[in-house]
């Protein structure tokens, strides 16, 4: 049976091993990453220590994982991050986590301070999700090489929207209610659009219906 992160009696598990795993942090300021490499799937400056509302660490096939859970964050930003592949031991889960944790105090001293001041907003619907403008000059140049159009990224807004919400206005609600994945393809998405010189993307703007007709679901 797949591990419930959502699950009561998990969660609860897992802010008592926060507590636990709090006093045990080491030193990882040599390790935090520069606000260039701030993007969203990545590492992002929302993932504080202040912000972790637990430590899931449990057994799966080929080992033993560690995530950690956040909570208040922004639309678009993973609620959710763990090592890559499973631990050999629960001891190194445990210690993989702290290393995060670690990673996550020295993001709140050093980042967040700058962060809504650097930050660009794209505006979908009644939401706002971060965009780092470090990050647009290269995705613009990658887009136009490739032959990008603006109509195309307006039919994957759309597509999205029809995904989350069914054509109706997305939220934060609805948002948070969508999986993982399509939580990361929406903010990919955004990203693409505000490179291509976008800024918003509104019902005015149409919806899937609009779009449809003109080729295979996106994939993004």
């Amino acid at each position: 049976m797949p591990y419930l992160h959502g699950s009561r009696p998990n969660r609860r598990r897992a802010a008592s091993l926060l507590e636990e795993l709090k006093g045990k942090l080491v030193d990882a300021s040599a390790a935090t990453e520069t606000p260039a490499t701030m993007q969203a799937a990545t590492a992002s400056p929302h993932w504080r220590l202040s912000n972790v509302a637990g430590v899931h660490v449990y057994e799966v096939v080929g080992g033993w994982n560690a995530d950690l859970a956040f909570e208040d964050l922004p639309v678009g930003i993973p609620t959710l991050i763990g090592n890559a592949a499973p631990c050999g031991s629960r001891q190194a889960a445990l210690e993989s986590a702290i290393r995060q944790l670690s990673l996550c105090a020295e993001r709140e001293k050093q980042h967040m301070a700058s962060f809504d001041t650097r930050m660009r907003w794209f505006v979908f619907d009644e939401i706002e999700l971060p965009i780092d403008p470090d990050y647009l000059p290269g995705v613009a140049a990658r887009l136009a090489a490739e032959g990008y159009t603006e109509e195309q990224v307006r039919g994957r807004l759309a597509y999205l929207r029809h995904v989350i919400s069914g054509d109706a206005p997305i939220t934060e609600e609805n948002v948070e209610a969508a999986s993982p994945k399509t939580r990361e393809r929406l903010a990919v998405v955004c990203e693409v659009a505000m490179a291509l010189g976008r800024t918003q993307f509104s019902a005015a703007d149409g919806v899937w219906a609009d779009y449809a007709q003109e080729g295979p679901s996106p994939r993004h």
